[in-house]
């Protein structure tokens, strides 16, 4: 266990905010003149679906402009406690229009009011929970800004991958297709505000996701960090969607520097199935003679179903399984294959087996199962729950093409070259159970939750060329793994101080033990057989050692480790009066790796006129180093453009606390620091109208990053002086830079209600990010001297161009009892890549418009077919120059944040009683 203990310096303004908090709610707690004893009155009653009378669970009931709300149980009734007097009471649920009610009642009363909801009509301002330890929050009266995606949203994007259907809904969000990048095919990373993979915080019904075990280490979006695997989320499992755009790690701890993605799974009792199929329908330009080509190939198919009891207890569970087959857009391989004078070189059919590479997306085959549930209340309110799932994926990913001339090439087992592939094994497991009531007019949920993710590398069709003709051609390569338990208990209850609104007050600590560890692979993935080249011009020279395409993990690199995390927060809000809502927050937390942070958040929002809310935010934050950036470690081939030739480079990644990286100047990594200021407008001018502009500022010091690829000559003899013989290469984890993040976030909704003719919706958003490396360290001594540089212009690059910096989200809707039509179109802004040292291989990569479209037609009473066409216009991103296209052979580039398979069409049917 790694263990080191480095106090850091506390930041004033957390340390101040999180003092304030303290003192207050000690006041509340402790002073008995501050706690109004007023006597209250009962709103009970229950909700259902107005077409087939099913009760509703879920369903926000709540006083506005106050923190009086409490929400349906799995039998859909409902128990709010009001003050005395006249209070509107607003009734909403996602996915069904809201409904408004009046209600009058006096001191010890009990009213009973049941309410029915229309479903499909569009919800302009629906209930969230995210952000928010209240009741009463909706998208336009919070303080911060609040993305809600509704379950009909969700199907009409005709995706069955959870981080697709966030990107095409939320413009704030990025999900590129990396290929060829090793284990960065098989999970592939997603990011918000343009931040990283790793500064983005998921929940599943408000409790902290584990990340995967996997750390993106090759050149894609996201290289250096650890994500969550969203996709192994079915979306099958998910009611709605809540992101949060804006920095929260004073409420929810580590990672929320750029926002939290709080994932509701389903606990209705609806019964449902689909099944989709669909592949890409394209032609590609460059291959004339495939039209059209056809690849890509899904079959999903998803099962619900869920049961309410009395007591609000309920369970509602889900099964899904998708095969993707994967796609390819490399071009045909002109380059001499063979030795020089073969006259295979020269053969005339060698074209027509040209297409030696695979770029595109990896093979994947999915099964998940999830499950939600609670058990019926007791007689004193109190609740047991649990929910979570499992999950296994299977992929296969090609590297590079071995041409037959290559040293790595054992040319008695692979006369004509090959392509290795990496195939994939990933298993993920969640699960929690808590248990929730109240007791002495707190509101507590204690919970337990653990966490587990496993990635298994396999290789086939490789060889190991130091193990001559007896090499095998499969491999096992080692494993990554990653768990995370956590412990948290909250408590809330509402003050009523004198003549002003309640204050809402939560307290609440966490536990946490998070483990990582990699397993070492069969000795023939990584040893040095003592094989030299065993003919060509180049017999006798030295081969690179270990499976090609992904060398095994060494018993150097094995080992397990873990650490623990203890915290504590505070979260007050209240509303002094009528029109301005206040939030504070503060929150400790103490890593047993690196020491202590206090972080804090105030946030407020002021409506100048009803309808018409002004907000803003400010958030200290911070982001604890991820096992996985300091304890990964790994030999592995990369292809790296050196002179526009991808030219193989065995690259050693270094522990930052090894020997060998301290030598070339590592330190020990310490945290993120961040803060995150927020100003905005939340406009409702019509009852059908919203409009809602966030202009936000994120700096981030001590960020973590991965460092360039040390290539230089001296770096060889080095790292062989060091017993790592044939590696060309290093790299490290560092806290290399400080970078300062600004944009504008505008999303608007209109409803128009036709009566039988239906209701148009209609959903635009825009997002502008831009983001800078304000500072970078200066390399250390020791890379100096080897004519290295710590963080080069590439790695600069992605962080200020590998993301598009303009992104527009349009969606036009139309529905009619069960039929509906659905027109979405995306503006992808331009990306940007840049060369190591060159400027010759710089390169942008131009903004690209992507339309779908879907229609859906009720076939009976309970099934529907929906029709779909997903890049309507067969639309690929800017082309490689000719520098960085490896010979011609790859004609995109992996940074594409809608990837490069072209026109995608699909048929769905759905089954629901």
């Amino acid at each position: 266990m790694h263990s080191s203990h480095r106090t850091r310096r506390v930041p004033t303004p957390g340390r101040k905010i999180l003092f304030a908090s303290a003192v207050l709610v000690f006041g509340l707690v402790f002073s008995p003149r501050a706690i109004d004893a007023q006597e209250t009155a009962t709103l009970t009653g229950k909700i259902t679906d107005r077409v087939n009378n099913q009760p509703l669970a879920g369903v926000h009931v709540r006083v506005p402009g106050t923190a009086q709300g409490t929400v349906s149980g799995g039998d859909g009734t409902y128990r709010l406690t009001v003050n005395p007097g006249q209070h509107p009471i607003l009734v909403s649920y996602v996915g069904y229009g809201p409904r408004r009610d009046t209600l009058t009642v006096a001191a010890g009363e009990t009213v009973t009011r049941d309410y029915t909801l229309d479903k499909g009509v569009t919800e302009l301002n629906a209930a969230v929970i995210i952000g928010t330890r209240t009741h009463d929050r909706t998208v336009l009266n919070s303080p911060v800004p609040v993305d809600v995606l509704t379950p009909t949203e969700i199907r009409q994007t005709g995706a069955v991958e959870t981080s697709q259907i966030i990107q095409l809904l939320a413009p704030s969000f990025n999900f590129p297709r990396p290929t060829v990048a090793d284990g960065t095919d098989h999970i592939r990373p997603s990011t918000l505000r343009g931040l990283g993979p790793d500064q983005v915080l998921v929940l599943i019904n408000g409790k902290r996701r584990h990340t995967s075990a996997l750390v993106n280490v090759n050149g894609t979006v996201g290289r250096g960090s650890t994500g969550v695997d969203l996709n192994a989320i079915p979306a099958s499992s998910i009611e709605r969607i809540e992101i949060l755009r804006d920095g929260a790690a004073a409420q929810y701890g580590s990672d929320a520097i750029a926002g939290v993605i709080n994932i509701i799974l389903k606990s209705d009792e609806s019964t449902d199935a689909e099944y989709e199929a669909g592949q890409n329908y394209t032609t590609l330009q460059r291959l004339p003679s495939v039209k059209p080509l056809t690849d890509g190939d899904v079959s999903a198919v998803s099962a619900n179903t869920g049961k309410l009891f009395s007591g609000n207890g309920f369970l509602h569970v889900t099964g899904q399984y998708e095969n993707r087959g994967s796609t390819n857009r490399s071009l045909y391989d002109l380059r001499p294959q063979y030795f020089t004078g073969d006259p295979r070189n020269a053969d005339p059919t060698r074209d027509a087996r040209g297409l030696h590479f695979r770029q595109g997306d990896a093979r994947a085959n999915d099964v998940a199962f999830f499950a939600n549930s609670a058990l019926p209340a007791f007689s004193s309110g109190t609740q047991v729950y649990a929910f979570g799932g499992i999950s296994h994926r299977n992929g296969q990913g090609a590297g590079n093409w071995r041409m037959p001339n290559n040293n790595n090439t054992v040319r008695s087992i692979y006369k004509d070259g090959f392509l290795p592939m990496i195939n994939s094994s990933i298993g993920d497991f969640s699960g929690t159970v808590g248990v929730k009531g109240e007791a002495k007019g707190w509101s507590y949920d204690l919970s337990g939750i653990y966490g587990r993710n496993k990635f298994d590398f396999d290789i086939s069709n490789s060889v190991n060329p130091t193990l001559g003709n007896a090499s095998p051609t499969n491999f096992y390569a080692g494993s990554l793994k990653f768990g995370e338990a956590t412990a948290n208990l909250d408590l809330v209850r509402p003050f009523t101080l004198g003549r002003f609104a309640p204050l809402n007050v939560a307290v609440g600590f966490e536990a946490r033990r998070d483990s990582y560890g990699i397993l070492a692979g069969e000795p023939d993935s990584y040893r040095d057989g003592g094989v030299k080249v065993l003919d060509g011009p180049n017999i006798g020279a030295q081969p690179t050692p270990g499976s090609q395409v992904f060398a095994g993990f060494q018993p150097g690199d094995a080992g397990d480790h873990s650490r623990t995390n203890l915290a504590g927060y505070v979260d007050l809000e209240g509303s002094p009066f009528e029109r301005l809502a206040l939030g504070l927050a503060g929150r400790t937390e103490h890593y047993s790796d690196f020491g202590s942070a206090t972080i804090g958040k105030v946030s407020g929002r002021f409506e100048f006129f009803p309808g018409y809310a002004i907000r803003a935010a400010f958030n200290s934050g911070f982001r604890a180093p991820s096992l996985g950036q300091e304890f990964f470690s790994s030999t592995a081939t990369n292809f790296l453009n050196i002179g526009g030739t991808l030219t193989a480079v065995e690259v050693r990644t270094l522990p930052v606390e090894s020997d060998v990286a301290k030598a070339l100047g590592a330190q020990p990594l310490k945290a993120e620091r961040s803060q995150n200021t927020s100003v905005g407008l939340a406009l409702q001018p019509l009852s059908n109208l919203s409009l809602t502009v966030d202009r936000y500022h994120i700096v981030i010091d001590n960020r973590i990053v991965f460092s360039g690829n040390f290539t230089d000559t001296s770096i060889v003899r080095f790292l062989g002086e060091q017993g790592f013989p044939g590696v060309g290469s290093a790299r490290f984890f560092t806290n290399a830079i400080d970078t300062r993040t600004n944009g504008i976030d505008v999303v608007t909704r209109y409803a128009v209600n036709f009566g039988e003719a239906g209701v148009t919706g209609f959903t635009g958003g825009y997002n502008h990010t831009v983001t800078v490396v304000a500072k970078i360290d200066s390399s250390p001594p020791a890379l100096k001297v080897q004519n290295s540089v710590l963080f080069d212009r590439l790695e600069r690059a992605r962080i200020e161009e590998g993301q598009p910096r303009k992104t527009i989200a349009l969606t036009l809707d139309h529905t009619i009892q069960r039929f509906n039509v659905t027109l979405h179109t995306t503006r992808f802004g331009e990306v940007g890549s840049r060369g190591i040292t060159n400027p010759a291989l710089d390169q942008k990569y131009k903004a690209r418009w992507i339309t779908d479209a879907n229609v859906t037609l009720p076939l009976g009473r309970q099934v529907g077919v929906t029709l779909g066409v997903n890049n309507i216009a067969d639309v690929y991103p800017s082309e490689n120059i000719p520098a960085n296209n490896n010979s011609g052979i790859f004609p995109y580039n992996g940074i594409s944040p809608f990837g490069f398979n072209g026109r995608f069409i699909y048929v769905r049917t759905r089954w629901e009683r």
